[in-house]
């Protein structure tokens, strides 16, 4: 299989995976070394996909891709294929991100971090294999070269707002437990009195009355935006505030100040505040020095994600044709049953064909 032509399926679930793949899309069909086919199935249904579609378990068969590329937990596992981890973001600040599900043959870490954890579970369990690529998501911000003030201007003109005024990104996770927006709605609302320009990006998964409490905050330099891919609007933002979201370290790329509220790991990446109430100083502190904790970035990104070339996408596809060329899937040891899942993602596939 040197040099192989290859049969590429990426699977989504959630809108947001799109933009991790697409890079690994455009590497292939720029470089001629294979061809690419999607499935989408459950929140992800809802949105465009930006390539050829499969629509059933017959088509995917009729297909029979090579390799099944997924950023998320689970995947059909009586389609055929490697089976290969990309995952959803960058780092394990919430619970459960080592958590084994038994559907894939390959991760495909981001960093040292990452890689030094999987390959100790890949030593216990014998039934994947770990490889270290980075994350193609990221391969735009490196290779694009974004800059900064062509960005901002770009966001300011897109959402119509005041270019004298510096650009706030707020991106809270999700999970009730984890999530920052209700704790840091009245903080933001006093804030929103025109010295600042705010762009609010929710999660897709976002509790929709919380979205709504912000959305009654919109005015001429406050936004609320559904867009499904972040690194554009973090290129063009001054600063960016979160909470326990991996997108924390997606905005460390580009080395500008970043404040979370009651982070887990990592917390000198930023100005880390435990209350609410200390929001407008770190804004203002941020602002004023905004190379404050870039060696901090820097060191953290040399953990999560050491990769500055823009490579990654290269890397995953380059692991992948090894692996099947040396038939190393071949060597590994039965995954877990896992009956219980495996009836999950029937379930959603299921649905995705109605």
């Amino acid at each position: 299989m040197k040099n192989a032509h290859l049969k590429y399926l990426f699977f989504v679930t959630k809108p947001y995976s799109f933009s991790i793949l697409e890079p690994i899309q455009q590497l292939i069909i720029e470089s001629n070394c294979g061809v690419v086919k999607w499935f989408s199935a459950s929140s992800a249904r809802n949105y465009s996909c930006p390539g050829d579609l499969l629509k059933s378990d017959e088509e995917v068969l009729n297909y029979h891709p090579d390799a099944v590329l997924v950023p998320g937990n689970v995947v059909p596992h009586f389609w055929p294929g490697l089976k290969v981890q990309i995952f959803h973001g960058l780092d394990e600040e919430v619970k459960g991100f080592y958590h084994i599900t038994g559907f894939f043959n390959l991760y495909c870490t981001t960093g040292p971090v990452m890689t030094e954890k999987f390959l100790k579970i890949a030593k216990q369990k014998k039934h994947f294999l770990v490889r270290e690529t980075g994350w193609p998501k990221l391969d735009p911000v490196y290779s694009n070269k974004w800059e900064f003030c062509d960005q901002k201007e770009q966001l300011i003109k897109q959402y119509r707002l005041n270019p004298k005024l510096p650009v706030i990104l707020y991106a809270p996770t999700f999970p009730p437990k984890y999530t920052s927006a209700p704790d840091l709605l009245d903080s933001i609302q006093k804030l929103n009195s025109g010295k600042y320009n705010w762009i609010i990006k929710f999660h897709s998964l976002m509790d929709e009355s919380i979205q709504e409490k912000y959305k009654q905050l919109e005015n001429e330099n406050f936004r609320v935006i559904d867009e499904l891919n972040i690194l554009p609007i973090m290129a063009g933002s001054d600063m960016m505030i979160t909470d326990t979201s991996s997108v924390a370290y997606e905005f460390l790329t580009y080395d500008r100040p970043l404040v979370t509220y009651m982070a887990i790991a990592r917390k000198d990446k930023g100005i880390n505040i435990q209350n609410p109430s200390e929001l407008s100083s770190a804004i203002e502190r941020s602002l004023n020095n905004p190379k404050e904790f870039s060696s901090n970035r820097k060191r953290c990104l040399q953990y999560i994600h050491p990769y500055s070339d823009g490579n990654s996408s290269n890397r995953v596809l380059k692991r992948i044709e090894e692996i099947l060329t040396d038939g190393l899937q071949n060597d590994l040891k039965q995954r877990p049953l896992n009956i219980l899942r495996k009836y999950q993602i029937r379930k959603i596939i299921a649905r995705t064909q109605v």
